[in-house]
């Protein structure tokens, strides 16, 4: 008979088990797209106008709230609609107080989950419908104090790593802008003047151009990268960037015939087939040949830094890594319901909130910070960098050292 009862016990337990573990997956974000692996696939929509991939967007697209020509008005601005990361003021009062954007806003639904959860397991053991998990609770307890150190050891790694990739896109995309801006101040003070230092004709129809192309550049660059931005890829957003004065007809033309994550890097050659067209007249620039070679430098550290975004988004992590942990705190996050009621009893509730928001936490901040441009929708609720901040300091910046510098003052008086 007593045989029978552990039987018994044990069934319930296991299905116990079973039961809340299949509940626990969707909430703790083991069953949801990871940030390492590739998006579901979907049918390309049909109305050209809609963006296709980013969550927000889309919807918003959906709703009628977003169309491609405000979309091509924010990306041709001159002036930058908002940071590039989410601003903050570092003192205490500040940060407590915020929601929206913080990690918080992203994880308290595990945490509510796993907090309901502790108190049914609180409820079941009192009324001693689960007699055999009070027969093993130091077990249990045991295996979760050794499970939480290698998890917060694993996380506080993972966290690292993660934010060194959303530092690193931060840094291409200000490094991006940097040498774009080099090239406007070498045009700019190379340009040729006449006697009222007035710069000539011919000279400002090239820093026009190379101006122009400037701003193209990023456009066509962060449309190839960036998933919310593959509508500036289509041929009606070609057409929108023809009628702003982005583009010519004869160069929309040529770029229709190039692969759409291509097209920037034609960019890139026409700005140096300018230039080096520039240095071959006299007309056009003062000290030619030293201008040239720093004009070399400039593009090829361009190209090595524009080169390196798409380089790291796609060797960011190892997934296998990536797995491990999901996997490590998915366990760590089941098991804490059972030993925080083991460990505190009736205060386990509360406990289990903690412990959820803090470890799910660690584990969606790092998410948060591999996917720095939102791609795969783990910064919906979260910071990530904004694009188009990058794109509209890139236009202020092709027009700042041509406009500052229209005429010189005289030096030999």
């Amino acid at each position: 008979l007593r045989q029978q009862v552990n039987y018994h016990n044990y069934y319930i337990m296991l299905r116990f088990f079973l039961v809340s573990l299949v509940l626990a997956l969707p909430v703790s974000g083991f069953a949801s797209t990871s940030p390492l692996a590739p998006p579901p696939s979907s049918a390309a929509p049909a109305n050209p106008n809609a963006v296709p991939t980013s969550t927000a967007l889309r919807q918003q697209a959906i709703e009628g709230k977003y169309s491609l020509d405000e979309f091509l008005d924010e990306v041709t601005a001159y002036k930058a609609s908002r940071p590039v990361a989410l601003q903050f003021k570092p003192n205490r009062s500040n940060l407590w107080f915020r929601f929206k954007g913080t990690i918080l806003q992203k994880t308290y639904k595990s945490a509510v989950f796993f907090t309901l959860f502790n108190v049914l397991l609180c409820v079941k053991v009192h009324l001693n419908l689960i007699p055999l998990f009070r027969e093993n609770m130091e077990k249990l307890d045991k295996l979760w104090h050794m499970q939480m150190s290698l998890t917060t050891f694993i996380l506080a790694f993972f966290l690292n790593r993660g934010a060194s990739v959303w530092n690193d896109m931060n840094s291409f995309g200000r490094r991006i802008q940097g040498r774009l801006n080099d090239i406007s101040i070498l045009c700019s003070t190379h340009a040729r003047r006449d006697g009222n230092g007035i710069v000539t004709e011919k000279a400002q129809k090239v820093l026009d151009t190379i101006a122009r192309y400037k701003r193209l550049f990023p456009v066509l660059f962060y449309s190839s990268v960036v998933k919310s931005h593959e509508i500036l890829t289509t041929d009606s957003a070609l057409l929108g960037m023809e009628t702003r004065g982005l583009i010519t007809a004869e160069e929309r033309a040529l770029l229709l015939e190039m692969p759409e994550r291509q097209r920037h890097h034609a960019v890139i050659q026409w700005i140096g087939n300018v230039m080096v067209q520039a240095c071959e007249n006299d007309d056009v620039f003062h000290q030619r040949a030293n201008l040239h070679y720093t004009f070399l430098d400039k593009m090829c550290q361009l190209r090595a830094t524009y080169g390196s975004v798409p380089d790291k988004i796609d060797d960011r992590l190892n997934m296998a890594y990536a797995h491990f942990v999901q996997l490590l705190v998915d366990s760590f996050l089941f098991v804490t319901p059972f030993a925080a009621l083991a460990d505190m009893g009736n205060f386990s509730p509360f406990a289990t909130f903690v412990l959820t928001m803090f470890f799910q936490g660690l584990l969606d901040l790092t998410k948060m910070f591999l996917d720095p441009f939102n791609n795969e929708g783990q910064g919906d609720d979260g910071d990530y960098l904004v694009v188009n901040t990058f794109i509209q300091e890139g236009n202020a910046g092709s027009e700042r050292f041509k406009g500052l510098t229209k005429r010189f003052p005289s030096i030999w008086g």
